[in-house]
């Protein structure tokens, strides 16, 4: 049974029943964050994926503070229902001893953390995120905007396509 599904071309958030617990899928999509990390990190430490890392430390650390117990996972139990084209960095845990209210809670927030935390290692400061419950959807349609914005710019590419990037 799926929990909770937060899909769209920038990101995904996937919690579902697993044995003994849930199991929780997340995923950045690198090159859609382009546009706006291009130029404004270091070799190998990309702000989207160090914010979907960071995200998910602050998840386990809440999980864990509720008394759940949460652990990394080998494979990709999630190939299934999770994007396939693209960069996709990927994070996977098992969440154990959780009710299905506490996980739906703490990974609702978890887009909103995650482009926060891609926003200020940035220095996205031109651009201010929706307070509360923002809809796949309307994320999407919002960094979609700021990357237009920020190709713009810098005269960076503003999508991306399977064998590149293109104006």
């Amino acid at each position: 049974m799926l929990v909770f599904e937060y899909i769209n071309k920038f990101m995904y958030f996937i919690v579902s029943d697993a044995e003994g617990g849930w199991l929780y899928c997340s995923g950045v999509s690198m090159s859609q964050f382009l546009p706006i990390t291009k130029g404004r990190h270091g070799l190998a430490s990309n702000p989207a994926m160090r914010g979907l890392q960071l995200g998910d430390l602050h998840l386990r650390r809440q999980m864990h503070e509720m008394g759940a117990k949460t652990d990394n996972i080998k494979g990709n139990p999630c190939d299934r229902i999770v994007p396939k084209d693209g960069d996709w960095y990927r994070q996977l845990l098992s969440v154990e001893n959780a009710s299905k209210e506490l996980v739906r809670e703490v990974i609702a927030e978890a887009p909103e953390q995650l482009v926060a935390n891609v926003f200020h290692a940035c220095l996205v400061r031109d651009f201010e995120l929706a307070k509360g419950p923002v809809s796949a959807e309307e994320m999407e349609a919002f960094l979609s905007t700021v990357c237009e914005a920020y190709g713009k710019q810098a005269g960076w590419p503003t999508t991306a396509s399977a064998k590149g990037f293109r104006k």
